[in-house]
């Protein structure tokens, strides 16, 4: 009678026999891999599982796939680096190039480049009209880590076939990581725009 039933004596060997030729094909370095793998995971799952200074819970905090009390999801932000170096103090830039039939923009001056929170700092252009005819209207848009902001500049010396533009006004987000200053100038036919990017 015992060898008619399925689970008897002799069911855990022919088990074994089947696994054991069914795996007959796979090299043994593989299974001895495959075997050490699956130890290892099992293993790190008991000592997760039952450490006191490990919880499960902070893992999946650290994951952003818990979600906080107030509802959000604990997504961490990008990972940033360190802020690439800036130079201090004023700083000039020589412009070369231009658009056909644009105005032209030959030289910036950014004082101070690297301004302390809450303080001024003065932005002058030269720009010339070249065949565009007159230069009605040349603005800054700052360009920083948070915000992107448009400062009109005023002609303070020259005309506006041959001038200088300038503006003065106070950064209120910071520039670590993304610092840059987009220069338009504009005539009743056309426009040109160039950018200085310092960080």
């Amino acid at each position: 009678m015992e060898n008619d039933l399925p689970y008897g004596r002799d069911s855990g060997i022919s088990l074994f026999r089947k696994i054991k030729e069914r795996l007959s094909g796979i090299p043994t370095y593989l299974l001895a891999f495959l075997a050490v793998f699956t130890a290892t995971l099992i293993l790190a799952g008991f000592y997760i599982l039952l450490s006191p200074d490990i919880s499960l819970k902070d893992l999946l905090n650290k994951s952003g796939i818990t979600e906080e009390a107030n509802g959000e999801k604990n997504i961490s932000e990008p990972y940033k680096g360190t802020p690439k170096p800036l130079a201090t103090g004023r700083q000039t830039y020589l412009i070369s190039g231009s658009k056909k039939g644009a105005p032209k923009i030959s030289e910036a001056t950014i004082d101070p480049i690297d301004p302390k929170e809450g303080a001024s700092q003065t932005f002058s252009v030269k720009a010339l009209a070249l065949e565009a005819g007159p230069i009605a209207d040349v603005s800054v848009t700052m360009i920083t880590d948070n915000e992107k902001k448009t400062y009109p500049l005023k002609s303070i010396s020259g005309t506006n076939l041959d001038g200088t533009w300038q503006g003065t006004w106070s950064l209120k987000d910071s520039y670590l990581y993304t610092y840059q200053a987009a220069i338009k100038a504009k005539s009743a036919t056309s426009e040109w725009e160039v950018t200085l990017t310092f960080r």
